[in-house]
């Protein structure tokens, strides 16, 4: 009997890419700039205790934090890309990087930080908020506990982000995807066991793949792409029996660059 075929399909169209792994690094790079995650300790417990300052940390910091503010609009932009070529079934599903795509990818990945923060952002407070009133203020648990409540609510809301993501690329405008949740839960239901499964097993991934904290950026540009490899037809074939929705964006897949 098969085992895990749509699994192990969803690996195979990103890792057997021939540039799969320059394209993740970079990704990553300018996700989140590993000099910055390499400062972040000491210029935390700069700011806690003045005395263990570096000063040279507390200088450079501020500059390498401008500098991935300026980036990281680029690798959501990218991973946007990859979701549409699952969503439609067309390209290689890892696209390239180029300059002349740039302009795109920030667009894009902008338009995806603003549906994130509605429908995972903002859930994730509110849940986390509702976690600590009970866990810690009443129950007393101690908050090195914290990070430990966060995988339940991932399960859900990476999904449901995931959805509010293909119907922008379905043609709806990206607040009506950001703040119409009666619409994201109704496709969400269509196929809400494949969703929580494609989740599930994103979060084991990433567990390994950010277990060694200078990893973080990278394995979260890789989960992101293989995670949008599995939602993108799992949207498809849902939305396909369910009422129609609005006509595609205009926005073709993007062609494999000369680079």
């Amino acid at each position: 009997m098969p085992r895990f075929i749509d699994l192990k399909q969803g690996f195979a169209q990103i890792v057997t890419d021939p540039h799969c792994l320059a394209k993740v690094l970079l990704g990553g790079f300018l996700l989140i700039n590993p000099f910055l995650l390499a400062l972040i300790p000491t210029y935390a417990a700069g700011l806690a205790d003045p005395n263990a300052a570096v000063g040279w940390v507390q200088q450079v910091f501020p500059y390498i934090l401008a500098f991935n503010v300026l980036t990281f609009w680029f690798p959501l932009g990218f991973t946007y890309e990859v979701l549409r070529r699952a969503r439609s079934g067309k390209g290689r599903q890892l696209p390239d990087w180029s300059f002349s795509v740039l302009p795109r990818y920030a667009y894009e990945g902008s338009v995806k930080l603003i549906i994130a923060i509605t429908t995972l952002l903002l859930p994730v407070g509110v849940y986390m908020g509702a976690v600590y009133g009970l866990f810690f203020h009443l129950l007393g648990l101690p908050m090195s506990l914290m990070a430990m409540f966060v995988q339940p609510i991932m399960l859900f809301v990476i999904p449901f982000c995931g959805v509010a993501c293909c119907r922008w690329l379905d043609g709806a405008g990206v607040l009506d995807c950001a703040f119409n949740y009666a619409e994201n839960i109704r496709l969400f239901k269509l196929g809400w066991k494949d969703y929580l499964i494609a989740s599930t097993f994103l979060i084991g991934v990433n567990s390994v793949t950010t277990a060694f904290y200078y990893t973080i950026p990278f394995g979260a540009v890789f989960g992101l792409c293989l995670v949008d490899t599995w939602f993108g037809p799992i949207y498809a074939e849902t939305v396909a029996t369910a009422a129609p929705v609005a006509q595609p964006k205009a926005e073709r897949v993007l062609e494999t660059s000369k680079v």
